[in-house]
């Protein structure tokens, strides 16, 4: 099993790696909140701000963010205002193909004005070496189309959830009797602007624990928001896996890995974020 590494961020622009980051492993981030403060204020008697850590793996390119603090309130009931922030770790899971790991933060906080700050070692960011197990990558990965500009400042991800359930109904005051095994999809995508005819859409592939693929679809992204927040997105299921009821099993294969790029068309272009996302599925057996 690969062990947990942790990288570790002092004041005074220090920082040091305990243990390698390994694949299927775990990256843990301890950021201490004096390296980058700037953006923290207060805002109707209120402290404000956040700090997000930044870590994109190589060679795909993914993205993994999260906040790397936590909010202090005042007690009472209920809870009362932000009274400060203090660090809190980030855990993250090392993703089975990366080779590096790229790292920065960004403070930032939003009220009558906005502030931004970030700590990227000026630009060139922070980088860690991946060992462990060998890199896997499927045989059959989703494949660029051509002619797609790389354009995320048209259109990327903004969040993504993929998850294995069992979707079988569960009876009042007992156990489920069955099992319907779902690959489930939450997407939202952001796109800079859009227009009638606009289209958007997702090449998905669903691999088996051996990286064998087991399907492959494209699925159209419907319009869900207009104005000043302009995204696209798709709520279901996007593969179908085994079912099991008392007297009769269906068997299915085992969705072990989903991987999908991001395409969008408007005005006779195509534009893509131009990453290979990529997320790890339980095997059936502990749904």
């Amino acid at each position: 099993m690969a062990k947990a590494a942790v990288l570790q961020f002092f004041p005074d622009w220090l920082h040091a790696q305990q243990g390698e980051i390994e694949r299927r492993g775990t990256l843990r981030i301890d950021y201490d909140l004096t390296r980058l403060s700037r953006c923290f204020t207060t805002w109707r008697s209120a402290k404000v701000g956040d700090i997000v850590a930044y870590v994109r793996f190589h060679p795909r390119g993914e993205i993994v963010q999260g906040s790397v603090v936590e909010e202090v309130r005042a007690e009472g009931r209920p809870p009362g205002p932000v009274v400060a922030h203090r660090a809190a770790p980030l855990e993250i899971a090392v993703p089975d193909d990366a080779t590096r790991a790229e790292v920065w933060f960004h403070n930032f906080s939003q009220t009558s004005r906005r502030c931004d700050a970030w700590d990227s070692r000026f630009g060139e960011n922070y980088w860690f070496d991946v060992g462990g197990a060998p890199p896997r990558s499927p045989a059959q990965p989703v494949a660029y189309r051509a002619g797609a500009q790389p354009r995320a400042d048209i259109t990327n991800v903004r969040t993504v959830q993929i998850s294995k359930v069992n979707a079988f109904p569960r009876p009042e005051g007992g156990p489920s009797i069955g099992k319907d095994i779902q690959t489930h999809l939450d997407l939202t995508a952001w796109v800079s602007h859009t227009a009638w005819g606009a289209n958007a859409w997702i090449d998905v592939h669903v691999f088996d624990g051996d990286d064998a693929l087991i399907q492959a679809e494209t699925l159209t992204l419907a319009a869900t928001g207009w104005g000043p927040v302009q995204q696209y997105g798709f709520i279901g299921k996007i593969f179908q896996g085994s079912t099991a009821t008392p007297g009769s099993v269906s068997p299915r294969p085992d969705a072990r890995k989903v991987q999908f790029r991001l395409y969008y068309e408007i005005d006779g272009q195509v534009f893509t974020d131009g990453i290979l996302h990529q997320a790890e599925l339980p095997e059936d057996a502990l749904i």
